[in-house]
């Protein structure tokens, strides 16, 4: 079991996380593969779960919000709703120099003119005409449920239905199709009301028989069934639906309308987020640590100059500006990359690893070409022997400090590009504040 636990973790290591440990091989100097693969999962699963848990607030932030709008405005003013809209009920506390009470007022809403009124009558009676056909293509040929809408959309129109007298069409447009066996011509009533307005639409239509699929023919045989169990059940708390109808099984399930998928969904995409804004900022603080490589070698290789030029081989000065580190450390100052590469090529160095190829594997975990440089230089005077070795690296020194000040350089012209747009902020501000002064004293 362990041995398949460990094969599936170095799959899933080899496959998926070989960019991302490289990455943090740079920030968590001198760890191991297996201690950076734990250090990935934790903070990618840390990640993970603060967007899923920001996910999740969210979603009940929507599911639960409300929000309370004022309802006096400017001391004694109150807004009617549009026409059409809910009756308000409005908590206020009214107050004089006798005292203050809580009181609470119903405010109608707006009423429509005679005009609006003529409008609205005018949509409707052209709405209605069109809506309640339903699926239907024409009013000489009904062969499904009529739309018999209660409301006009659009309008404060309200719409109420007298049917035909046969009763073949039910209150909610259903036809009665197993009574219709030949073309049944008829004609309904739409009663259109708006406020204390009514109007009254007439609208012929002619049913056809209905030609039903198997599955329609059975599932009407089913309505009988079930109408037939509510009639004996009728005293019945419960009723049993039907099992069985025309020899075919049948099962129920409840049909629900539910947030939880789409929460679900949306938490996992949020892991997802964290986990790539896990790796973006991972990406930006290994960048931040090729800057501060950069900025901190001028100031190494010219410290490697003096201990050289006093006397010290290669290996000593490491050893001294290594130690010098660890002592800062020891007084608290604030650790450096560069320091912490050069901490693990000392302890490479002690445990036996040749210099040459300790210097070489310093220059790999860098990365930074400046560094190649240097290594090579300090490989090549162990290869060969040089004796314009501490030359060489003076000259390197000169070039480093020359491009760092190229770099601040840059760096300051960035600066400038940055405030630009602060400052047209600004200008903006002191624009607007002349012009309110000046309309003021107009």
């Amino acid at each position: 079991m362990e041995h398949s636990f460990s094969v599936i973790i170095s799959w899933l290591r080899s496959r998926f996380c070989e960019k991302q440990l490289t990455s943090l091989s740079k920030l968590y100097v001198g760890k191991g593969t297996e201690e950076l693969f734990v250090i990935f999962l934790r903070k990618s699963a840390r990640y993970a779960l603060t967007g899923m848990v920001v996910a999740g607030v969210l979603c009940a932030l929507f599911v639960i919000s409300s929000s309370k709008k004022h309802e006096i405005w400017h001391g004694n003013m109150m807004e009617r709703s549009e026409a059409g809209g809910r009756d308000k009920t409005i908590e206020m506390q009214i107050e004089t120099e006798d005292g203050k009470q809580d009181y609470t007022v119903k405010l109608p809403a707006r009423k429509l003119t005679k005009h609006e009124i003529k409008e609205q009558f005018a949509i409707a009676r052209e709405k209605v005409q069109k809506l309640y056909l339903g699926e239907n293509n024409s009013a000489d040929n009904i062969t499904s449920s009529l739309n018999l809408i209660e409301t006009v959309p659009d309008t404060m129109v309200q719409v109420a239905w007298q049917l035909d007298k046969e009763g073949l069409i039910t209150d909610n447009g259903e036809i009665v199709w197993a009574e219709i066996i030949k073309p049944y011509k008829t004609e309904i009533t739409a009663e259109l009301s708006c406020e204390d307005v009514q109007e009254s639409v007439v609208l012929e239509l002619t049913i056809q028989p209905p030609q039903r699929t198997k599955f329609e023919q059975w599932l009407q045989k089913w309505e009988a069934a079930f109408n037939k169990r509510l009639e004996d059940t009728a005293s019945d708390k419960r009723i049993l639906l039907p099992t069985r109808v025309e020899g075919r099984e049948i099962t129920y399930r409840d049909k629900t309308d539910s947030y939880l998928v789409p929460c679900v969904v949306g938490m996992i995409l949020a892991a997802i987020a964290g986990m790539l804004l896990y790796n973006s900022q991972m990406q930006q603080n290994v960048r931040k640590r090729d800057e501060e490589l950069c900025k901190d070698y001028p100031e190494m290789v010219e410290q490697f100059v003096l201990l050289v030029g006093a006397g010290m081989t290669i290996k000593s000065a490491w050893i001294k500006m290594t130690d010098d580190y660890q002592s800062g450390l020891d007084r608290k100052q604030a650790k450096r990359y560069l320091y912490e590469e050069m901490s693990v090529t000392e302890r490479e160095m002690q445990n036996g690893m040749g210099e040459e190829r300790a210097y070489e594997l310093f220059a790999k975990r860098t990365g930074i070409l400046c560094y190649m440089k240097f290594s090579a230089l300090l490989t090549q005077n162990l290869r060969k022997g040089s004796a314009d070795m501490l030359r060489l690296l003076e000259q390197e020194a000169q070039d480093a400090f020359q491009k760092r000040k190229e770099q601040a350089k840059e760096a300051g012209e960035k600066a400038g590009t940055k405030m630009l747009f602060p400052m047209m902020l600004m200008l903006l501000i002191v624009f607007v504040m002349i012009l309110y002064a000046a309309f003021r004293s107009m």
